[in-house]
């Protein structure tokens, strides 16, 4: 009798699976989300970057700045950014700042809900 039940194993394959898949399904929605993020910020660091340099070499006019990093933002489509732009300060330092609300596509799993990402360049104002 002991020998025909260690035979018999129909379901396992099933039990292993319902228990294994939640934490795979978890696993693989955080890497894809972590990658989307990542993204994001390499995108706003870009444009930050081009919107300090273009305010650096010219005049430092505010739109001429944010024009800048509004292209590379769109280029990225990422449409729902803040663009600040300051100086040139005591220091001749020009400031962009972008500023994105990061919206997760899985929100089904707990923890993870928007995000407010920020990037600032400074550049030297070439004067």
């Amino acid at each position: 009798m002991l020998r025909r039940f260690k035979q018999k194993s129909d379901g396992q394959s099933l039990v292993e699976f319902v228990l294994v898949i939640p934490i795979f399904l978890v696993m693989f929605f955080g890497i894809i989300e972590f990658g989307r993020a990542w993204e994001t910020v390499n995108i706003m660091t870009s444009a930050a970057r081009e919107g300090a340099r273009v305010a650096a070499v010219t005049n430092p006019d505010p739109s001429g700045a944010a024009g800048a990093a509004q292209r590379v933002l769109s280029a990225g489509n990422i449409n729902n950014a803040v663009i600040s732009v300051t100086g040139p300060d005591g220091n001749q330092e020009v400031h962009v700042t972008v500023t994105v609300n990061y919206t997760p596509i899985t929100n089904f799993i707990p923890g993870l809900g928007p995000w407010t990402l920020s990037r600032t360049t400074s550049m030297r104002w070439e004067s």
